[in-house]
């Protein structure tokens, strides 16, 4: 990222999800990327270690990072009032961040 380091956890879960050549390409796309820590753990969470997914969410972020972050921290998208299930903005892992 350009001026922004990619946060540990990001780095962490690339290295979990991607394997072999999956994972030079989802490094490198991740850091091409300028967006904040949140809007990347949610690319990671949503791709689920696909590389299809990652770079589809990516093309998606760079539109309106709102769309990614609404997709990956709430369910039932459709509903009047969609329920939040994970705070992005708390580091992959830490228990508030529940996956």
């Amino acid at each position: 990222m350009v001026g922004q380091a990619v946060p540990d956890d990001v780095r962490r879960r690339i290295e979990r999800d991607f394997a072999g050549e999956t994972w030079f390409e989802a490094t490198r796309l991740i850091d091409s990327l300028v967006l904040s820590p949140r809007v990347l753990r949610s690319l990671l969470v949503l791709a689920q270690g696909s590389i299809l997914e990652l770079q589809r969410y990516a093309r998606c972020a760079e539109q309106d990072w709102r769309d990614v972050v609404f997709w990956a921290e709430y369910e039932d998208h459709d509903a009047a009032e969609p329920r939040r299930v994970r705070n992005l903005e708390q580091p992959l892992g830490d228990p508030e961040a529940p996956e």
